[in-house]
Formats: structure tokens, sequence, C-alpha cells
């Protein structure tokens, strides 16, 4: 469960999942509606910009193919070229839409915001190519047993923490029985049994069962290495030390994070010239996506992310004017969806989610919740995904859902009738799930929409108190990141990691098949067999794939991420855990 954070306000939540850590990530833009998101165990709220309902569009289709024509697929990056090296010194400031708990990994819930706060402060141990593939970062190397039961992990040589000690394996050991040991993050590394120390710079993982993608696990909040003075500080979540960029200076909750250049930092760029590059970097929160897109504009802050569609619409505008420069996230992402409890009714039955299914007209909630700056989805892949399978999945299609209406109203002697729930309580929540409402009651159901506050959402979620929610979830680069989410193990209990409490046997064995090897071909057919059940399950009524942006002024550049530690290059934007739209301000600087 990602926490829900974000898009622009919130918890993904509409709950994408990220890293097992935010259960309950701080909300965002208040503007927008919130969806909750786990990451695993984390939750934070999503908010969508919202417009007034238009009228409905129809299909006779029963069926949707890949998404296509949206602005999103339209649109290129409007960035300035270096005009010469990177200088050194200056202080950038960047605005967050959201704050976090605090800055330990393994007992923090970071949303968006805390992993690119998370970045500055620590390095991952793995980080994604170009390609999306895990490869070392922090670490040196990883080596596997030939059933992928163990894997070294190897740590590069004379890195040091910022506070003078060391990096060592013994550190790696600390943190990962820090995660073992956690309430929050333990369901994310529930496969590993425990860490051995092989030598000063070598850690070796256990694991219960084969684990082939673990690598990709190391590439967010779970990869990133925390000094044992941290780790052993009651108030260390305060005083993060870690390896990375920047130093940790000042912390003021709701306002800022302050953090100043490293001067001892490990790396160095392809001209030999040590990094980071700027003196100071200032992460500002500015919940409100429009606040935050002024800012930006008028230059009060030097960089923003955000996933508000509104608010991207302007940021296009003023980059193809020149005013600013504007990079979008192409990578996989977050998907935006009903989901629904197969533990109970009237969901447990499977007319009743096909009736939803079929109901459900995303051309219409796109054009009117997202403006059509996002691309409606029907998978839980996007189409650039090499996992994606062009899946039929029930498209809208009006006298298909009254028929199933009535169909389960025969079946169980029960009008098809549930509580639609969303977490937040202002006018885009309301706009949202009433146009979802008035798509679903088209069709004989009887809807009542209820509307709360993100932590009790997410709360009521986890424990399965719920019939429908909007939510928003899932997106990391690799999907067995995404596997907490949908193993049958996790679907049951007071609290459950599998919030759909979706139980399949041929979707635990291709997550198995999937996890077990590093074979691409026997990967994606496995993956192939998730999107069919997911298909044929319909415990997510997919609606969209979000979309996140970076703006920066014009004299920043190294917007994206550099290249990997050994020169290759890496993922533009996005990939630490699942996360979309954040980077690394290690090679970002300064032209005045």
């Amino acid at each position: 469960m990602r926490p829900a954070s974000s898009g622009d306000g919130g918890p993904r939540t509409s709950p994408r999942g990220d890293t097992l850590n935010q259960a309950m990530a701080s909300p965002t833009d208040p503007t927008r509606f919130r969806r909750p998101v786990l990451a695993t165990l984390a939750v934070a709220l999503s908010v969508v910009t919202l417009a007034a309902c238009g009228s409905s569009s129809s299909s006779s289709s029963s069926t949707q193919s890949a998404p296509t024509g949206t602005d999103v697929a339209a649109k290129t990056d409007v960035t300035l070229p270096a005009d010469g090296p990177p200088k050194m010194g200056g202080n950038l400031t960047y605005g967050l839409e959201a704050e976090s708990d605090g800055y330990d990994p393994t007992q923090n819930r970071w949303a968006i915001s805390g992993t690119q706060i998370g970045l500055a402060i620590y390095d991952p141990l793995a980080a994604y190519d170009a390609d999306s593939n895990a490869k070392p970062y922090l670490a040196e190397s990883f080596t596997p047993s030939a059933d992928f039961t163990q894997w070294a992990v190897k740590l590069r040589p004379n890195v040091q923490f910022h506070d003078g000690t060391p990096l060592t394996a013994d550190a790696v050991k600390l943190t990962f029985e820090k995660h073992l040991a956690s309430g929050l993050t333990k369901p994310a590394v529930a496969n590993l049994d425990h860490v051995e120390v092989t030598d000063a710079l070598t850690a070796t993982f256990f694991m219960k069962a084969p684990w082939a993608s673990f690598p990709a696990t190391l590439t967010g909040q779970l990869g990133m290495v925390v000094a044992p003075a941290t780790l052993n500080n009651p108030d260390g979540a305060r005083a993060p030390i870690g390896t990375g960029p920047f130093v940790f200076k000042q912390w003021i909750p709701d306002q800022s994070f302050t953090a100043t250049r490293n001067a001892k930092y490990w790396q160095k760029d392809p001209s030999g010239n040590q990094m980071p590059y700027l003196d100071q970097v200032q992460f500002r929160i500015i919940s409100d996506s429009q606040t935050r897109g002024n800012a930006v504009q008028t230059g009060e802050v030097g960089m923003i992310h955000t996933n508000n569609p509104e608010l991207i619409k302007k940021l296009r505008d003023q980059a193809q004017g020149g005013k600013l420069q504007l990079v979008e996230d192409r990578g996989e992402s977050e998907e935006d969806f009903v989901m629904l409890n197969n533990s109970k009714p009237p969901f447990d039955n499977l007319t009743a989610r096909q009736a939803v299914a079929y109901a459900t007209d995303r051309d219409q909630f796109n054009s009117v919740i997202n403006l059509n700056v996002l691309e409606p989805a029907d998978n839980v892949f996007t189409v650039r995904s090499k996992y994606y399978v062009n899946t039929p999945f029930p498209g809208f299609d009006l006298a298909k859902a009254t028929q199933l209406t009535q169909q389960y109203q025969q079946e169980t002697g029960q009008p098809l009738s549930f509580t639609l729930g969303d977490g937040g309580t202002d006018a885009t929540n309301v706009n949202q799930a009433n146009l979802l409402k008035q798509q679903f009651e088209a069709a004989g159901m009887k809807v009542e929409v209820k509307l709360v506050e993100q932590s009790k959402f997410v709360a009521d979620a986890v424990t399965g108190d719920y019939q429908a929610n909007i939510w928003r979830q899932f997106g990391s680069p690799d999907p067995d990141y995404d596997r907490v989410w949908w193993a049958s193990e996790n679907a049951t209990g007071a609290i459950a990691l599998n919030i759909a409490r979706l139980k399949d046997p041929q979707l635990d064995a291709a997550l198995d098949k999937g996890r077990g090897t590093t074979d691409e071909a026997t990967r994606k057919q496995a993956y192939a067999t998730v999107q069919q059940r997911f298909a044929e399950n319909l415990a997510y009524i997919w609606l969209d794939h979000t979309l996140w942006v970076i703006a920066a002024n014009n004299n920043v550049r190294g917007i994206t991420n550099g290249p990997l530690p050994d020169g290759t290059p890496s993922l533009p934007l996005g990939g630490p855990g699942g996360f979309g739209g954040v980077t690394r301000l290690t090679q970002t600087w300064l032209t005045s």
C-alpha cells in the first residue's frame, strides 16, 4: 500500500500502494479530492481536481482496448540545455505537496514527499535504470544464490555517514532488523528471514522463499541505509543521518525541511567534479496545488511536483510559453480505481462486481474529473510497461450493467445496494463520488456516498469496514513490489494489506512465479496471468493512470535523475519503490 500520497494531496489514497511505508501518510492538497493509497503500510490521500459533471458519453463496446488519444501521450517535455559545465553553489527551494511524520525509514510513513526528502538524506541500495531494471546504487553489487533464497549485498567502499562513521554491513543489518521489528514496514519484508554480516562490506540476506526480484525492493524507502546513530536514537526520526548528498540541518514540521551539501559525498560526476552541486536544498510544504503552482511561476520556489490535472494544464501552457521548464513522468504509474471488498456483500458476489464494472464510464470520468489530462485505465499496467498485455476488461455498457444488476437481485433476493466511500469531505470529493454514484444508479443500483476524514477512511479500509472505495495504488516498475497488496496470504485478519480481500489461488501462483525467477519471458507470462485474473475477478474497477510532473524555474538544470554510479542512464523520473514524480537532487544545479 503506498501511502496514498498524493495526487496532490494525500495519500495515494485512492490508495496506491508503495513501499509498505505509509500506513497513514499525511494529507495533501485540500483542493483536490483524495483517494487513499497505502504504500506498504503506508497510506496517503490523493487528490484530483474535479470539475462539474458533464453529460454522459456512451459506448456499445463490452470491452476496452488500450487507451489512446489523451493529452498525456501528445505532450513533450520542455527543458533548457546546459550552456556549460555544472556550477557549484546556490540554494534551491522545492515545493512539496505534503508533510511526513518523521525521517527514519524504518518507522515513518513516507508518501511521495517523504521519499523525495529521503533521497536527499539517504542513498538507496538500488535504483532503476532507464529500462526500469533495479541496479546497484549505494550497493556495489547484488549476488544471488542459484535458487534466489540468498542475496549477498556488497557495499561501496570508503563511504561515510554524515556523522563520520563508516558505512558497513553492520549498519545494513541493523537497518533491516529494525524493519523486521517494525509494525509499519515488516509486512514489506515478510519473506526475509534474517541478515548476516559476511564481511565488513557484505551483508547476506536469507529468504524464506525464492525472491529473484529482491533488488527492486531496495529502490525506495526499504533500501535506504540509516546510520546507527539515528536508529539507536529514540528521537532519530527528527535527526536523520544517512550517506546521501545532503546533510540534515533543520526541520520545522508542516513548514520546511532544510539540508546542506555533503562535502564528503562519495559520488563524482563523469568529469570528476564532486557532487552534489547545490549548497543547500529547502523542501517547503505547500499542500495546496494551485498555491504551489503559483510559487514556481513567480520564482518563490525553484521546483515543484504535482499530479493535479488542472495545474498540469496550466504548467504546460507556461512551459510552452518559455516561462518555466516541465518534465512529465511517463514511466509506470499508480492507478485510480473503485476498490470492491470481496469479503462481504454485495461484492463477495461476482455478478455484483461485473455490474459495477460495466456501469463505470471511465471516459466520462476522465473528461469531467481529470480534464482529459490522465490516461483512462483498463489495466494495472500502462501501455508503456514491458509487462502490459491487452487484456479485455469490461467497458462501459449501460444495458449490460442494468441486466447484471437485475440478475444480482434474482440470485440473492436483494437489490444491489452499497456504500461508496471516499477519503475527504470537500467539494472535489463530492464531485468525484457523485459522478460515480450517478453512473451506478443509472444501471439500477442504489448507492450511498460516504465521505470521511482520510485517516479513518484508510483505517476502515484495511480493517475491511467498507463495501466500495475510490482508491489509488500500485504503480511499481517491478510488479513484485506490489505483491504485498495482491497475495491471498494478506487478505485476512484484523488488518489486511490485500485491502480488496481477494483470495485467488491462480493469482497467487502467478505472483510466486513472477517473484521466483529473473527469466523475462517467464515473468511476462506470470504477470500476463495477473492481468487476466484481475480482469476476471474484478476486485479493482480501473479509472485512470495518474501522472506526475516536475516544474522548474528556467535557471534550474539537472531536473531529472543523473546516471547511475556505473555511468548507465537512470530512469529519468520516479521509481523509488513505486512513486512517480520523485528525483534525486544529486545532479541538480543552478545557472545563477
